[in-house]
């Protein structure tokens, strides 16, 4: 089977499935990643035929796009501000809002400095950070599955980023002192479910996606109580925020003495981002 003919096949399987464009887009992402070339190199191989091993590959993974399983997960591996980044089930798929609140970081902080990551998953937030101001970063995560994945990616490319699994919601004791704490913690909303897209639902782990119905800011509660006693004089708190509870976590900052809080809208124009300071 050549290269022509199985798109041919693999449009036929998923039109029912995917709209024609992303259809296009991942059957590029597939076979780049099956024949490590890019994208012209396999236009202009199209006749090029395909070995066994690759064949039983590349059916193997159509067949599970074909159940809506993220391409992201099949081929194991993501970008994210530049950076490839390891992923499977046990970590979430990184969001381009969640890059976005990295690049936001980026245009507010000094490089060299000292940075926790907490609920740090994929670490993606993590190696963005130290990749691109130079910072001294620690990630913590409750899941020991997510930050072996985390670990992977450190592995692959180099990272120094120091990985430990920690409870945010539990007491947690140390003498350690950041210059910023980072946190995209698990904020989706039970009654947000029917919203979300069934890929997501039925792929991604609910561990990092869903917080408690009967108490929604629990885990921005314990980042803001951890941060208060842990952040240098002046430093800074950033969250990646859940529109519909940005009031909710607002409100907690301020009755925690944390001052200068600015909230960044998203492309939607909803709150996505916070930051806010420890008083000097």
């Amino acid at each position: 089977m050549t290269i022509k003919v199985f798109r041919q096949n693999f449009n036929e399987r998923l039109a029912s499935v995917y709209p024609t464009a992303e259809i296009d887009s991942l059957f590029f992402q597939l076979m780049e990643h099956v024949l490590n070339i890019g994208r012209a190199e396999i236009i202009l191989n199209v006749n090029t035929e395909l070995n066994q091993d690759v064949q039983n590959d590349v059916v193997q993974f159509m067949n599970r796009l074909e159940k809506k399983e993220p391409i992201q997960y099949i081929i194991g591996q993501t970008s994210f501000a530049g950076i490839p980044i390891h992923v499977n089930h046990h970590v979430l798929i990184p969001r381009p809002e969640t890059e976005s609140l990295v690049y936001w970081i980026k245009s507010r902080e000094p490089d060299d400095l000292a940075i926790l990551d907490i609920c740090s998953g994929s670490g993606c937030i993590a190696f963005a950070l130290e990749d691109h101001i130079n910072a001294k970063v620690t990630a913590w995560d409750i899941s020991n599955k997510a930050l072996t994945v985390a670990k992977q990616t450190a592995a692959s490319i180099g990272s120094n980023v120091s990985f430990s699994q920690v409870d945010i919601l539990k007491h947690t004791q140390t003498q350690d002192r950041w210059d910023v704490i980072v946190s995209n913690p698990p904020y989706v909303l039970e009654e947000e479910k029917p919203q979300i897209h069934a890929n997501v639902l039925e792929y991604e782990p609910h561990l990092a996606l869903f917080t408690l119905r009967e108490d929604p800011i629990q885990f921005y509660r314990a980042v803001v109580q951890f941060a208060a006693l842990h952040l240098s004089p002046g430093g800074r708190l950033y969250f990646e925020l859940n529109p519909n509870t940005a009031k909710a976590v607002i409100s907690l900052l301020k009755t925690t003495d944390f001052v200068d809080i600015v909230v960044e809208n998203d492309m939607q124009n909803q709150a996505r981002m916070l930051v806010a300071k420890t008083k000097k």
